[in-house]
This record gives structure tokens, sequence and C-alpha cells, in this order.
């Protein structure tokens, strides 16, 4: 049921009235009674209420029309909130003003800020107390303890530079104990955008896109396999295709220990070793797979009681989460089922404050591809603690980056491929995923669907 407008003005009055505090108590009595007097007369006839308050990208504008003591409509500006999220919450915070008549309303799931920023900007213009915000957000959760699972594997991904300076390697390993039982590498470098296919939001150039240099996209050397071979074969002969190159190297690491594979860093000789592959930093490339082993060693570990034959590790890249980043998700499967998944996203940052991908302090080279070298790409899992103290920051998050994405990652382990795609169309998918906050769950739980294909 609606509550019946009666002040607006008039609560507005009383507070100017104490805070100037030089009026005489008679004065202050006449010119609240006139003040309600003319605001119970505006409100039956119709008036605009206005009122902004600061929400997660900028200024958000509430205008209430109030008829005979109800609000009877709301105008929601909000043009820079995040589009997916308390964009699409203005709406619904619309219908809960009208409904509530006021700003006593439930807010959005997954757009607490939006929701608050309304809320206060509601009372603003209604004149009425506007709650004070917490001067701290609660604390980010610790990384949760890792279970150990008797004879399980477990999966790791590196970010580092095995390939000179002008890219940065994404490598991911599968072990069993101290042995790899599956790798997965490729490369990102940055290239013309009429020539390749760049990552996922890279043409975007109000949001991600921003980060690179005119003329520039970032893309990766599996997607645009053809494109990169031609290269490699024009300008050095070779006869083999990137992606078979890294196929060779992947198959020649499965069966190795990890101290088996760390002796090849920065050995020339060790394209001799494995066979169909022909580039220099081979050694290199096998070296990044023995320390993505050694991360995943610390991660936690599924049961897997098949034959390693059966798994296959894929890897697919998207737009997970919004327009402001490109998401990866490594996935092992055994053809019908998730063994093992691995999420990540990155997004562009202020280089004092994150560690950038490999080379980003190359302005000769990698760093050339940036539109201004103190805004770096970072990944989100590599700067997790910087990450989530903006997440508790900005919106109050109180579970880390990292822990959202184990989150999901722990939930699709082990269902099947067909589950998993079923559990990404729903819309509530995150209350579905135990210990996961993320408003955008169904997206990378999408995504992971997509690699496991």
């Amino acid at each position: 049921m609606k509550k019946h407008i009666i002040y607006t003005a008039a609560a507005l009055a009383v507070l100017t009235l104490s805070a100037c505090g030089s009026q005489s108590v008679p004065q202050a009595t006449e010119a609240v009674t006139t003040a309600a007097a003319e605001a119970t007369e505006a409100a039956a006839k119709g008036e605009t209420l206005k009122g902004e308050a600061e929400g997660f990208g900028g200024t958000v504008t509430v205008e209430l029309t109030v008829t005979d003591g109800s609000i009877t409509d709301a105008v929601l500006t909000g043009d820079k909130e995040t589009p997916d999220v308390g964009g699409a919450a203005l709406d619904t915070l619309k219908e809960q003003i009208i409904a509530a008549n006021g700003p006593e309303i439930d807010g959005v799931s997954g757009a607490t800020v939006t929701s608050t920023a309304v809320k206060n900007a509601v009372s603003k213009a209604m004149g009425l107390e506007v709650e004070e915000a917490e001067t701290k957000a609660p604390a980010v959760s610790a990384p949760a303890e890792i279970i150990p699972v008797e004879g399980g594997i477990q999966m790791g991904q590196v970010i580092t530079a095995a390939h000179g300076n002008k890219c940065f390697s994404q490598v991911t390993a599968v072990v069993k104990d101290d042995v790899v039982i599956a790798a997965y590498i490729d490369e990102y470098q940055f290239g013309d955008p009429s020539a390749v296919t760049g990552v996922p939001n890279g043409t975007d150039t109000e949001n991600f896109g921003a980060g690179f240099a005119e003329g520039q996209i970032l893309f990766s050397k599996r997607v645009n396999a053809d494109y990169y071979s031609k290269n490699m074969a024009e300008k050095a002969g070779s006869t083999v295709r990137i992606n078979d190159n890294f196929d060779e190297i992947q198959k020649f690491a499965v069966g190795k220990t990890i101290d088996e594979l760390s002796v090849y860093k920065n050995d020339d000789s060790a394209v001799d070793a494995v066979s169909g592959a022909t580039l220099a930093d081979t050694g290199n490339y096998l070296a990044a797979i023995a320390e993505a082993a050694k991360i995943a060693q610390g991660t936690q570990a599924v049961e897997f009681n098949g034959s390693s034959e059966d798994l296959k590790l894929d890897m697919a890249i998207g737009a997970a989460h919004g327009n402001k980043c490109f998401s990866t998700a490594a996935v092992l499967t055994d053809g019908d089922n998730v063994i093992l998944s691995w999420i990540d996203d990155f997004q562009f940052g202020d280089a004092s404050q994150v560690e950038g991908v490999p080379n980003s302090d190359d302005t000769e080279n990698f760093a050339a591809g940036y539109a201004d070298p103190q805004n770096v790409l970072f990944s989100k899992r590599v700067n997790a603690d910087y990450y989530s103290e903006m997440m508790n920051q900005k919106a109050g998050a109180t579970v880390r980056i990292d822990e959202n994405y184990n989150a999901i990652q722990n939930h699709v382990n082990g269902m099947s491929i067909a589950d998993v795609k079923a559990l990404s169309e729903k819309d509530d998918a995150v209350d579905a995923v135990s210990g996961a906050t993320l408003a955008d769950t169904a997206g990378y739980i999408g995504l992971i669907a997509e690699a496991a294909k």
C-alpha cells in the first residue's frame, strides 16, 4: 500500500532552518507552516521533485512526478552505470519507487551500488534524511583452503613471456602429482584490425578497445593461426603452422615430470627434442608448462579414475563480463563431462597499481600497442588482491574475484557438458553456485560450456 506524501518541501525547510539557526522560533514555525501548505497544494496539482547521488560509474539522477500525494512516475538517469548491471536495473528500480511511494525499496541483486544511489537520490528529492554509508566496506574474504584429494588431478595457468618481447603467452597445465597429463599454449600479440580477428571487445573503442593504440588490436595466435602461420612462412620460411607447433610441444610435455620440463628453459636445443616443432623458443614453452604445472599443484584437486587418453584440454575466449575486458576459460573434458576448468579476465588498469601482462613495459615492442603506456593490460587472477579490493570499495563485494572464479569452477567440475550449457542459460545461475556473487556468473559458465564443445 502506498504511503501518502504531505511533506517534501516542508521537511527540506526544517533542515534548512536548523542549519542556519539565526531565526527565532516563531519565524521558523511560520515558515514551516507556510511551506507545508504550499507543498500540500503543489502535491495536489502535481509537481516534479529532483535528486541525485553518486552511483557506480557516476551521478544517478531521479525525477519524481508527485500527484495528489503519490509518486505517479519516476525518471531515472545513470548514463555511466555498467550497462548490463546497474544500467539494466534502472527500470526495475523505477517500478519499486512508484510501488513504495518513496525510497524504501528492495533494490536489485547484483546492482547494490546503483540501488543505493537511487534510494539516496529519491530521499534527497523528497527532502528526507539520507542514511550515511559505511565508511568502510566489509572485509574481503580470505582465499579458501584447498581440500586434499588422494590421487586427484589439478589445473593451473601461467601468464608469461615464452617468446620474446612482442607478445605474451598463456599456458595451462593439468597434473597428477608431479606429472603433466595435459597442456595448452596460446599467445597474444598486437596487429592490424583489418588483418586479424581481435579479442572480444577489442573493437569497442568506448570501453575495452580504448586501451589499444590507433591501428592496433590484440589477437590470439591460435584464433588467427592462418594469418600468423602465413607471416611465419613469409618472414622466416616456416613450414609448420603456429597451432601445430603448439600442439607438438604440448604432446611432448605429456607424461613428463615438472623437473624434466623445467630444465629446458632457455635451451635452444630443445626444438630438436620435440618432433614436429620448429619454434626456436620451444624450450621456453616447455618450461612455461612446468611453471603452470607448479601452480596447478596449489589448486583444488578433483578425483579422476578414467583413462588420461580420454582427456582433452581446450580453451575459449569470450566476453563473459561486460565490455571492459575479455575472458578466457580453459576446460578439461573426457568427452561428455567437464573434469576441470580455469577462468580469467583481462582488463586495462593503471601501471602503478597493477602488474601488467609480460612485456607491458617494453614500449618499443609489445607495449607499443597500448594507447597509453601507463594503462596496461592485466590479468585479474594475477592481480586478485588489487581487483578484489576495488570490487569491495566500489560495490561492497566481500568475495574475492579469484574465489568467485574458483566457486564457479568447483560447481561445474564433474557436471556433464549438457548440464553446464543448460545452467549457463538460466538467469538465476549465480544463485545456484555456492560461494559465487558475480552477476555475470552465467556468462562464465557459458564460456566454459563453449570451451568444452
